[in-house]
């Protein structure tokens, strides 16, 4: 199966490779061939992701008019009445005009279906010269909810445990939407989850719960982050130098950073306002408008500096105010919502009483901590960087996920060092120019060794992109953006850098939809520039910046190798949007393995309805666990069967199948006011978590006499993370810092308390015949990640792993023999990630003697995450080597990839 979007493609029918086209149809590449008409060759159920040229003359009305006359002419081709197509918004310059639909399905949104159609003014009417987007065609879901708003909303926080840890949260729910998937939709409830993580991780998440069955088809982290008396003042910037800044002269004699002299104010009163949140809490700023409690940045007089200044509202406002003359005098954008609107920074916030190293957009607000004791508001490419994101979201609205999500990023990064290089007179030749964040060190560090990331880092789609999990960085949100944007920042060094500008915002403006990837960004800046009439020699300078960066014509099957045996082909592994499920890649027990993945359905338009392949190692058929209007997940075997949560719209209970996944699916345990979630099997023993209304998570253990026990029958108990094997019973529990060991046998349990830092928590336990080892997840902003173990029989003693220690959010696996890690390379707060992780295997002897014997286990060249280790050295992990995610497996280990 091959990306087009970037977002994940499953087969249709099974989670094997496919023998069919794909389910997105790939782009039309707009080559330079001439004026002949263009159309994408697009499968049943998607409309052409780009047209050009369709119409030979031109069509009366107004744009708005001339592109529905024209989607209605070739229903032919485009195959969505023109009554779903709800039109956004029309942008206009000069005498061309781009038209935005929103599709809809009988009258419900559907996400991420955009489409653009641009036009010329021509013989008194508008000649529609191209069109881009995503629609769909066959959609057939009822529109109709089985599962009310509120048991949707009740549901999310039960199946995704880390929403019930978002501090501050607050909930708004958006009613419905169609999912597109291969099955002609699904329905579901929209809300987004704002606040904060514990460990300083801001969180505005997209949830998306399906109406009919009750489960989390979707989810995502979208943080990407009056009257006026003006006056002048003069503000100490954080490098010690003074600059005049236009501010506002209050009614009490004070004065505050409120700037009313931009050409913005006296049409719609829009403002650059700049405040102080005084270290108020991260989570209690982000999300919807500045509240009271957060106060404008104020002075006695009209010198702002002292506190001003380290807080860095100096250097917000300032540099807030430069982005906006940027887009306005350089782009003709009035503003971040280019309608004038008001522009608000909050400065100065923190986590959990400390530095909060980051900054974002939160939807409406650019949001600011600090770095080392520096605001990140100093840099004018982070200010524009994350103002560049609200244009994004009121332009292309580019999903932050994946390759849209890449996109995303890499406009901002685009857009942030343009208006920086500019300012300081930074020639685009200079090594230094594709630098981000470089100067947020405040001149403690060389620019090279403070940047974030950097555009002129020279990688390739087909060498370097990879098609990261969910759970980290949203897909590769940051890690992949430099491909695409150092492709962007090699035509502005190829151009003139002006005109480079406007074609990639016109880009974003008018050609790019909420779905669009890394060959729609190409073919949308040749599009771009074409409309604004660029010369041949200019168009073959933007084709050279695209080659030379692999981004061509299927680059997605030019790249990457793997050594093993592929299992399951281009997967969604269940626990990137189930956090409460077992991280990996499959389980394992003798020659049968069960994957939890999403099921035959189109990623990329966000569906996701969840199924279990279950096989064996060497042979076939696999058998496909699905249901219609259940999800299944979170498999565990044993000699005698495959039990697994099954969720639907009359609640969660645990059933089961065959050994290998055959015979029919039986219900174990779904019980009427309680979901039970998390089952593990052992020699005919089931263990499970039942979650009550009052959010009570109890341990049951059903005995393979049949008999049902509540291990934790104490009032309160919170439980997760469920492992059994050889008669114990293991789980975190209490606010997650405290492990609890059960004997079956003995009826006992052992407890044990970590000793970790303030952020820690157990966030995975496994069992071997006579140790416990636990995985402890911590760290502020950036997480890490260590491991203990202790013997069965004696919790007192356990004790950290010498290695692997201190790592960055790694996987693990054990058995009897091996212990097996993935690794990843950090990633720091702005998102610069360096590399793939590997996956890595020592002996259980040598890992508890302290001994660092790890070897390598595959030597792919793409990212390698989730192992899960069988019988002796059988081990399968989730490979990325492709453009997709696969489940692979070995029967020994590489050992040495030199």
């Amino acid at each position: 199966m091959r990306r087009t979007s970037g977002l994940r493609i499953l087969a249709a029918g099974v989670v094997a490779a496919a023998t069919g086209a794909a389910l997105l149809a790939a782009p039309a590449w707009a080559d330079d061939a001439g004026p002949a008409p263009e159309t994408a060759t697009a499968p049943v159920g998607v409309a052409p992701a780009m047209t050009r040229g369709l119409d030979k003359s031109a069509r009366r009305g107004t744009p708005a008019e001339a592109a529905r006359a024209h989607l209605e002419a070739h229903q032919d081709t485009y195959k969505v009445p023109v009554s779903d197509l709800k039109t956004v918004r029309t942008t206009k310059e000069g005498t061309q005009s781009s038209v935005r639909f929103q599709q809809k399905h009988d009258g419900v949104p559907v996400f991420g279906a955009e489409y653009a159609v641009q036009t010329q003014a021509a013989d008194g009417g508008q000649q529609v010269t191209s069109a881009t987007g995503t629609l769909y065609t066959d959609l057939t879901v009822p529109t109709t909810a089985e599962v009310s708003e509120a048991t949707a909303k009740q549901r999310m926080f039960t199946l995704d445990g880390t929403l019930s840890k978002v501090r501050g949260a607050k909930t708004e729910a958006h009613g419905l939407t169609v999912l597109p998937d291969a099955r002609g939709g699904r329905l579901a409830w929209h809300f987004t989850v704002t606040g904060g993580l514990s460990n300083g991780s801001p969180v505005r998440q997209e949830v998306f719960v399906d109406a009919r069955v009750g489960g989390i088809a979707l989810s995502y982290n979208n943080i990407d982050a009056a009257e006026a008396s003006p006056a002048r003042g003069t503000g100490v910037r954080v490098d010690g130098t003074e600059t005049p800044l236009d501010i506002n002269k209050e009614t009490d004699g004070s004065y505050t950073l409120v700037d009313s002299t931009r050409t913005m104010y006296p049409s719609t009163g829009g403002q650059i306002r700049t405040y102080d949140a005084q270290r108020k809490d991260y989570t209690l700023v982000a999300g919807g408008p500045v509240t009271d409690d957060v106060p404008l940045a104020t002075s006695a007089s009209t010198r702002f500096d002292g506190a001003n200044t380290t807080s860095g509202a100096v250097d917000a406002h300032l540099n807030a105010v430069k982005v906006y003359e940027y887009y306005k005098k350089q782009i003709g954008r009035d503003g971040v919502d280019g309608k004038g609107g008001t522009i608000s920074s909050v400065v100065n916030v923190a986590a959990n009483g400390k530095d909060y190293a980051n900054a974002f957009w939160d939807g409406s607000k650019m949001v600011y901590g600090h770095m080392d004791g520096v605001p990140l508001s100093v840099g004018l490419d982070v200010v524009g960087h994350e103002m560049t994101h609200g244009v994004t979201e009121h332009s292309a609205g580019l999903v932050y996920l994946n390759q849209s999500g890449a996109l995303n990023e890499a406009i901002s990064d685009y857009f942030g060092n343009a208006m920086e290089t500019a300012d300081k007179g930074i020639a685009m030749s200079d090594p230094t120019s594709g630098l981000i964040g470089e100067y947020l060190c405040n001149g403690t560090k060389p620019l090279e060794d403070c940047a974030l990331r950097d555009l002129n880092d020279g990688r390739d789609a087909q060498k370097d992109y990879q098609p990261i999990p969910l759970d980290i960085d949203n897909g590769g949100v940051h890690y992949n953006s430099t491909i695409v944007g150092g492709a962007l920042w090699d035509m502005r060094r190829n151009l003139d850098p002006v005109l480079a500008d406007r074609i990639v915002y016109r880009s974003a403006q008018n050609y790019l939809t909420p779905l669009s990837g890394f060959t729609d960004m190409r073919n949308a800046v040749t599009l771009a520039a074409r409309s604004l009439d660029v010369s041949q020699h200019d168009l073959a300078a933007i084709a050279d910046a695209f080659d030379a960066h692999g981004i061509e014509k299927d680059w997605e099957h030019k790249g990457g190798t793997h050594d093993g045996t592929t299992i399951g082909a281009d997967v969604l592994p269940a626990y990137e949007v189930y956090s409460g499920v077992d991280e990996q890649a499959a389980q394992i027990n003798g020659d049968v393995y069960a994957i939890s993945h999403g099921d035959a359905v189109a990623w990329d338009r966000g569906g996701a309805a969840f199924g279990i392949t279950v096989g064996r190692f060497g042979k076939k058929p696999r058998h496909e666990l699905a249901e219609k209007d259940a999800y299944l997940l979170d498999p565990s075997l044993d000699d005698d069967r495959v039990v697994f949560t099954r969720v639907t719209a009359d609640g969660i209970g645990v059933y089961r199948a065959g050994d290998k996944g055959q015979g029919a699916i039986k219900k174990l345990v779904d019980l009427p006011g309680a979901d039970e979630t998390e089952p593990v099997t052992d020699r005919g023993a089931l263990a499970y978590i039942s979650t009550t209304p009052d959010g009570e998570q109890d341990v049951m253990l059903r005995t393979a006499g049949g008999r049902t026990v509540n291990v934790t029958p104490e009032a309160g108990t919170k439980a997760a993370r469920l492992a059994m094997k050889n008669g114990r019973i293991a789980w975190a529990g209490g606010d997650g810092t405290y492990v609890y060991v059960y004997d079956i046998a003995k009826g006992t349990t052992q407890t044990k308390r970590i000793t970790g830092f303030l952020f820690d928590s157990v966030t995975d336990i496994q069992l071997t015949s006579d140790r416990v080892f636990w995985r402890e997840t911590g760290g502020f902003l950036i997480p890490s990640t260590g491991f203990v173990s202790a013997p069965l029989d004696d919790l007192s003693k356990a004790a950290k792993l010498r290695h692997p220690s201190n790592v960055f959010l790694a996987q693990f696996s054990v058995n009897e023999k091996y212990f097996a890690y993935s690794t990843f390379d950090l990633w720091g707060a702005l998102g610069s990630w360096s590399g793939p992780g590997k996956v890595k295997v020592a002996t259980v002897e040598d890992v508890l003697a302290g001994v660092d014997g790890f070897t390598r286990v595959s030597c792919s060249s793409g990212a390698q995450l989730a192992p899960s280790l069988g019988d002796g050295s059988r081990i399968a992990w989730l490979d990325t080597s492709a453009a997709a995610t696969d489940v692979v497996t070995r029967s020994t280990f590489a050992g040495t990839c030199d």
